[in-house]
């Protein structure tokens, strides 16, 4: 849901993605608010503040409990490693 809400602020309204950000901490920090994997969405949005899509940081935080991640994307790949994400595999 989370992932959704995301998608919509930044494609179908047209926030800037830091906005988004900020947007989803500010929800997540809302009493009466709890997060399913609250540790893995702060640190995906700790990448996106940096510069990774949201969705891309999501998944990465799922790879750092398996044994990474494989994307044909090389821009990411290159993006996690500035960011201090785990390293993608590029096949």
């Amino acid at each position: 849901m989370l992932l959704e809400t995301e998608w919509v602020l930044r494609a179908v309204y047209g926030f800037a993605p830091r906005d988004v950000v900020l947007a989803l901490r500010a929800f997540a920090g809302l009493r009466g608010v709890s997060l399913e994997a609250a540790p893995r969405v702060a640190q995906a949005l700790d990448w996106a503040e940096r510069g990774m899509d949201f969705a891309d940081a999501l998944r990465l935080t799922v790879a750092q409990e398996h044994d990474g991640m494989v994307s044909f994307d090389r821009a990411l790949a290159r993006l996690a490693r500035r960011v201090g994400a785990p390293d993608v595999v590029e096949p």
